[in-house]
């Protein structure tokens, strides 16, 4: 059995992917892996709002106009619009230049400040509209999308993919706290997934993965140079999340679904999950948390 562990940088986060085969070369697994990292750069090349010539910033230039994006577009932009239909616009893809006027306006590789087209203040994503038919958007007033909540997800998705493709007996994605895997660890066993946040009291937690994702979110993830969280929210609710994990089939949906559970009320994160076949757990500012029926009952995926 062929053992192999390799670290990238892409989408501003490193890339840790392992994997393993029977009877391979390591040089055969660490091509399997140098290929699969490839999805990222891909993804990010698309759907990043710090690149002048990516599917998001040509659909920011061009309001009013249809114009066809990449598949690593519209996947991505069509779970996040039902995840801000679902919740009614406290999830918004639309929250670009809202995250920009955070201090989220620098380009991570260059340091480069950039700036965009002037967007509607008042934006959102019911101002998206999509061709099903032309895999197009449109846009009907000036917005800037933030597809960072779940295209890391759906690169996660991606290189894993690939990784099956290349008929792995087992492997791991992990980018930056959003992680899928499939087939067993190297032991035979579950992939073992330690979940830690950054917040007052909280204790390592260990996952056994069978197969699926799971994704983390936190206030405390990412600040801007102005201390601002990476996470806008809209409409502060009752209660104040601090940090989100979710384990579902897919990265992407686990990914959105972490976001959007820190932006729910408490009694939403159980129907949501549910309607998305997803299990979570939430910590609120007040020491208290909620998880998902389920939750915790052996191996999560």
């Amino acid at each position: 059995m062929t053992y192999v562990r390799r670290a990238y940088v892409a989408m501003d986060t490193r890339i840790d992917m392992a994997g393993w085969r029977e009877g391979a070369s390591e040089q055969e697994l660490v091509r399997a892996l140098d290929d699969a990292v490839g999805a990222f750069y891909e993804v990010e090349a698309v759907t990043t709002r710090f690149r002048l010539d990516s599917d998001v910033a040509r659909i920011a230039a061009t309001p009013g106009m249809w114009l066809r994006v990449s598949p690593h577009v519209w996947y991505p932009l069509q779970v996040a619009l039902w995840l801000a239909e679902w919740t009614d616009g406290r999830f918004d893809p639309a929250c670009g230049h809202h995250l920009a006027a955070l201090g989220f306006d620098r380009d991570y590789q260059t340091g480069e400040r950039l700036s965009w087209p002037e967007c509607s203040p008042d934006a959102t994503f019911r101002d998206v509209e999509l061709d099903p038919a032309r895999t197009a958007v449109r846009t009907r007033r000036p917005l800037l999308l933030d597809l960072g909540a779940v295209a890391k997800g759906y690169a996660v998705d991606l290189a894993l993919a690939r990784l099956r493709g290349a008929q792995l007996d087992g492997a791991l994605v992990n980018a930056g706290g959003d992680l899928a895997a499939f087939g067993s660890a190297p032991d035979g066993g579950p992939w073992e997934v330690e979940v830690r946040h950054e917040i007052p009291g909280f204790l390592p937690m260990m996952l056994r993965v069978a197969s699926g994702s799971v994704c983390s979110s936190g206030l405390y993830a990412r600040r801007s140079p102005r201390g601002a969280c990476h996470l806008w929210h809209p409409r502060p609710g009752r209660a104040q999340a601090l940090a989100a994990t979710v384990v579902a089939p897919y990265a992407m949906m686990a990914d959105g679904l972490a976001t959007a559970c820190m932006l729910v009320e408490p009694d939403e994160i159980e129907p949501l999950c549910e309607e998305a076949g997803a299990q979570a757990k939430v910590w609120y500012q007040d020491g208290t948390s909620v998880e998902t029926r389920g939750w915790g009952n052996g191996d999560l995926a």
